[in-house]
């Protein structure tokens, strides 16, 4: 293998000493020197993203992407069977193994797993053929558990030309569906998607603006709305060009389950004292310090718990609170009101206010914690 390496086909690679190639010429020479080991191929325009090819003595045998496995997963399987009931692994090590694994079980058979397999290959194909001069690496005898494919060039690329050919077109705006998408105008993007006679129904809309908010990638988009990866590029290319829409590189989101808590207050002590105190506990904490921009902002945050200080300048914190009452997305968390006075008057405003809890001032932070604790656990138990 060594000498395959070193054949005079891939010395042609060789530039400066680095090893970079146009996949598609790469691949064709690696089928002709009958190469066996893994192809890996450099996306030049995000470091996070490579394309992994598996060769056996110059037939492919599948491909998949280095990272984002559950994306692609998902998104595969979403097009394949639209009505699986299939349970996705939240820590997928390998999409290869899994449907090797679904194919032990019985849940396919042997055709069946070989199309799903085919199809995989080829969608990540599309990915790394349609990029330019690259980086790459070989890794020679680094083979498959299972071997369900032996397709030759022709067969895995045969079928895909002219998705190599658009995905060729859109790499200066687009160059993965890994990429992220970050909208600036929603109504214009919902206007483009109205003319290129998308269904844009308000179910529809609902989902895909989520997920544009949340900023998923193109593989997420694509999932939760049933379109293709394909169309979606189509539709926000012109406004990526616009600067409408920046697409930003990929990279795995560290998702942070801390439960939020959010307070409303416009003394910077208690701040302090309850950024600390909390965030040393395991939870998230933010901090609103003008009450007016207070409501949109909570609306916007999705917080477990929120703690209002109920004499401020600008506004009390009763008001405050049965404002948070009157909004659907906050009606129903617990809200806690930090006050100077517990007495019959505060009893009746707060009840009035759609109020949990009170803390009274000043507090000591194992009486902060207390309330929080004692709140999301109720919360959470009903």
């Amino acid at each position: 293998m060594a000498d395959k390496l070193q054949s005079p086909g891939l010395q042609k690679f060789q530039d400066n000493g680095a090893k970079r190639a146009i996949p598609r010429e790469l691949l064709e020479q690696l089928t002709a020197d009958k190469f066996t080991g893994q192809l890996v191929i450099r996306n030049p325009f995000d470091e996070f993203v490579d394309w992994q090819i598996y060769l056996g003595n110059g037939k492919i045998h599948f491909a998949n992407s280095a990272v984002g496995n559950g994306k692609r997963l998902n998104y595969m399987l979403g097009k394949l069977f639209q009505h699986s009931h299939l349970q996705l692994p939240t820590g997928l090590e390998s999409d290869y193994n899994y449907i090797c694994d679904l194919w032990k079980r019985k849940y396919f058979s042997f055709q069946q797993t070989r199309s799903v397999l085919t199809q995989f290959t080829q969608e990540a194909l599309v990915q790394a053929l349609s990029l330019p001069k690259t980086e790459y690496k070989l890794e020679p005898n680094n083979k498959l558990r299972h071997l369900f494919l032996n397709l030759n060039l022709e067969q895995a690329v045969g079928p895909i030309e002219k998705k190599v050919d658009y995905w060729w077109e859109l790499r200066s705006e687009i160059n993965s569906p890994f990429q992220r998408p970050l909208v600036q105008d929603m109504r214009k993007l919902r206007g483009v998607l109205t003319k290129a006679n998308f269904q844009t129904t308000e179910e529809f809309w609902k989902v895909f603006q989520q997920n544009l908010e949340n900023l998923h990638c193109l593989y997420d988009i694509a999932s939760a709305t049933k379109l293709s990866t394909l169309q979606l590029a189509i539709a926000m290319r012109n406004l990526i060009k616009a600067g409408d829409i920046t697409m930003l590189p990929y990279q795995e989101i560290a998702i942070d389950n801390r439960p939020l808590v959010v307070t409303v207050d416009e003394n910077q002590v208690h701040q302090h004292i309850v950024e600390y105190t909390l965030e040393k506990s395991g939870y998230r904490v933010n901090t609103i310090t003008d009450p007016f921009k207070a409501l949109a902002s909570l609306q916007g945050q999705n917080p477990d718990l929120i703690l209002i200080n109920a004499d401020m300048e600008k506004m009390d914190g009763y008001q405050l609170a049965s404002l948070c009452r009157k909004s659907p997305q906050l009606k129903q968390v617990p809200i806690v009101l930090m006050v100077e006075n517990d007495n019959l008057v505060h009893n009746i405003r707060a009840k009035m206010s759609g109020v949990n809890d009170n803390l009274s001032k000043p507090f000591l932070p194992q009486d902060l914690l207390l309330k929080v604790k004692t709140n999301l656990r109720e919360m959470a138990a009903v």
